[in-house]
């Protein structure tokens, strides 16, 4: 963290229709904080779906990667969930993740920006494990969907405390209307071609089932966890299913809604 870091202070929302005011912030903006996403409840058994799911697919690449540091035998966790970098598109292999990905909370908030018609193209648990010092790299999650026209957003959700000392969501407010920047790398290292410094964003600390949501073009990185304790996180990528990719092959999205799936 450097002197010059801001740290979000303003309006936490409450789960209801989205204010006039609160569409208009996110459009300039590009995100928005919202509290008690998910109640206690429901994050200890997120928590407890993530150790069965981590110990019930031992080989899974795709779904339970591994942090780099942890594969090349540099880092020896104290078990195997320990070294979990990330666990990638579960709503399409377990069915309790895909239950979750239809939850009304979320989904009030997503409807009342992307409108009615959605779908979820990608979900995530970012896990941050202890003493793992590699920070996320600065991007654009729609660099990486090249989604037309661009009505993708991310749902981050925490499930554990998060600050700047284990690496809590920092972003650029605003950095989203200029459009998708040039992008470099591969992998999880695939990021903005100028990367900004943490100290140039505004840090978003969150609790415990409170979540940000963000535009899909939003400027936005992760800096290492330097605790000894992890920094677990729920992603999912909804946008309207209007959407089409401009890259080849598309990948199929994890959900398709319609308009029954998330009324009262």
């Amino acid at each position: 963290m450097t002197q010059s870091t801001q740290t979000y202070r303003g309006e936490r929302i409450a789960i209801q229709d989205l204010s006039t005011e609160d569409i208009e912030f996110f459009k300039c903006e590009g995100y928005l904080v919202v509290e008690h996403v998910f109640d206690a409840s429901l994050v200890n058994t997120i928590r407890r779906e993530i150790t069965k799911l981590v110990a019930q697919n031992p080989g899974a690449e795709e779904l339970v990667q591994i942090e780099p540091c942890v594969a090349r035998g540099e880092l020896i966790p104290a078990n195997r969930e320990l070294g979990v970098r990330k666990l990638f598109r579960m709503a399409k292999y377990n069915d309790f993740f895909r239950e979750l990905t239809f939850h009304p909370a979320m989904l009030t908030i997503v409807s009342g920006l992307l409108g009615s018609d959605l779908k979820l193209v990608q979900s995530m648990l970012l896990m941050k494990p202890p003493y793992v010092r590699e920070p996320k790299v600065w991007h654009q999650d729609n660099a990486y969907f090249r989604l037309r026209p661009n009505k993708v957003l991310g749902w981050w959700i925490a499930l554990d405390s998060t600050d700047e000392s284990n690496g809590c969501m920092h972003v650029i407010p605003g950095s989203h209307l200029a459009g998708i920047d040039s992008h470099e790398g591969t992998g999880d290292l695939y990021g903005l071609s100028k990367q900004p410094s943490f100290g140039e964003a505004l840090a978003v600390p969150l609790r415990p089932g409170d979540g940000l949501i963000f535009h899909g073009e939003l400027h936005h990185g992760t800096p290492p966890n330097k605790t000894k304790t992890r920094r677990r996180a729920l992603q999912y990528h909804y946008a309207s299913a209007l959407c089409k990719s401009e890259s080849k092959p598309e990948r199929e999205p994890e959900v398709i809604f319609s308009r029954c799936d998330y009324k009262d």
